[in-house]
């Protein structure tokens, strides 16, 4: 690019960066309130004037039709009773010094002019303009005498026929006190126009002065990230005052969330160490001693299995959370008694020396998403089963009520400690972390219990005692 081109591009550029900041400008709330208010303001003192106008005009120009009537009464009866040698004389006599602002012209029969008053030269040409008032007569403009009323009336001569004589009342004292108050609306209209700017700008600006606030907090916040600062909240006005309250505890929300999400993947990742860890150990092991040692290879093998199968429940319960945050629910009329059953048909095995009893004798429904439901189902009875000791007891219960229908679980296993049983819903939360490792616990199941019975706008409680055994209630509302 030339020198030349270059000095043509720079006021090119200078241009659209002014006309974009006078587009900012123009779609800022101060332009925007400034700009209607001077709108408002000058259409209100357009309608004042025109109400003036209007009225200050019909008044005058109603009391000159008055004066008029009475001059054309006036001229009529002189025209007819008299027969006169000078005409314009005798039209002269009748109109001044009364009438002075009155020009009048008398045509005979013929349209020859008879008479015409002294002014009817000098004010009245040819380039009149007519201005259609629907509220008065017929209003005349002259380049020589200004605005005028005309009228013509009809006056029988002496000889019996019919003449004419024209009549124009000049409207000066109209037409200069319309002029002033113009002038007057005008000079209103600038004043409080310009007066009106500065204070509208001034007050909107210390009306927003708490949205500018809540505006560079926000900015502050973007270039300097922390999560415990938050927007000061004004005390008016109340709108202002809703949103920064909205935007704080939205900010709360937000930490909470980033809080969980970070402790979630330590847990996760603390959580995929170990089991990753005691494959490096067995494997190590085995190739030292495996070859020379056969109960270290099968034993080494077994371990590997064991935590093998730990990190699939661990990777699929994990997948699980992520799933479950965003899956629709399907809205099916479920049998509870009958997906009950299916759970227990599935996981239940007479090995397990526990005692199990039922109480339910007829369909019991819910309205929900039958897999989300059995899936509940799947983690409390597991629990139960792995935290239950030998020639212990479970029971399981379904009742209904006109509000709700729930299931529970109950258990005499080794109970839950009063002081833990607020933790146990929350991710990778563990009370015995050592059996939870031997039985094959990942700490995420209650959680996701509590989740998918949070999706069905249902409660899950605990009652547990140390030593004693556990109690997992689940409510759902009753369906219509």
């Amino acid at each position: 690019m030339s020198y030349d081109q270059n000095e043509e591009a720079m006021p090119q550029h200078g241009k659209q960066t002014l006309r974009a900041r006078l587009v900012l400008k123009m779609n800022t709330l101060m332009f925007r309130f400034t700009f209607w208010y001077v709108l408002s303001l000058l259409t209100v003192i357009l309608w004042i004037g025109l109400f003036i106008i209007g009225n200050v005009s019909h008044y005058f120009i109603a009391d000159t039709k008055l004066e008029l009537l009475a001059v054309e009464q006036k001229l009529k009866s002189t025209l007819q009773d008299e027969i006169h040698e000078d005409w314009n004389l005798t039209l002269n006599d009748l109109l001044y010094p009364e009438h002075v602002n009155y020009d009048v012209r008398i045509v005979d029969a013929a349209g020859n002019t008879m008479a015409q008053s002294r002014g009817w030269d000098d004010n009245i040409s040819n380039e009149e303009i007519e201005v259609d008032l629907k509220w008065t007569d017929t209003i005349w403009w002259s380049w020589k005498g200004g605005l005028f009323f005309q009228d013509e009336v009809k006056w029988r001569q002496a000889n019996g026929k019919w003449g004419t004589f024209y009549i124009h009342v000049h409207l000066n004292a109209i037409e200069r006190l319309l002029k002033i108050i113009i002038k007057v609306l005008l000079f209103t209209a600038i004043i409080s126009g310009t007066l009106g700017t500065f204070l509208i700008y001034h007050i909107t600006r210390r009306n927003l002065s708490p949205l500018f606030s809540i505006t560079n907090a926000v900015r502050r916040m973007r270039n300097l990230p922390n999560l415990n600062q938050r927007i000061p909240i004004p005390v008016t006005p109340i709108e202002l005052t809703n949103l920064a309250r909205t935007i704080n505890q939205l900010l709360d929300e937000h930490k909470g969330l980033l809080e969980r999400e970070m402790h979630f993947i330590t847990n996760a990742s603390h959580e995929l160490r170990t089991p990753l860890t005691a494959f490096r150990g067995h494997v190590n092991l085995i190739k030292r001693w495996g070859n020379q040692n056969p109960v270290v290879l099968n034993q080494s093998i077994q371990a590997l299995d064991q935590e093998s199968q730990r990190m699939q429940r661990l990777i699929i319960q994990l997948l699980a959370v992520a799933r479950n945050a965003n899956i629709s629910i399907k809205k099916d009329k479920v049998d509870l008694t009958s997906l009950l059953e299916e759970v227990l048909r599935q996981l239940w095995k007479q090995e397990y020396q526990i005692s199990l009893q039922v109480h339910y004798d007829q369909p019991i429904y819910v309205i929900g998403d039958r897999e989300q439901l059995r899936q509940v189902a799947v983690i409390l009875i597991e629990n139960a089963i792995r935290y239950t000791n030998p020639y212990g007891r479970i029971d399981i219960c379904v009742t209904q009520s006109p509000q709700h229908v729930c299931f529970s679980v109950a258990d005499t296993g080794i109970g839950i400690p009063q002081a833990e049983q607020s933790k146990i819903f929350d991710r990778f939360y563990r009370v015995d972390k050592a059996r939870s490792r031997v039985t094959g616990g990942t700490g995420l199941g209650l959680s996701i219990a509590r989740q998918l019975v949070n999706n069905h706008n249902g409660t899950i409680t605990v009652e547990s005692e140390l030593g004693r055994g556990s109690t997992f209630t689940v409510c759902f509302p009753s369906p219509v």
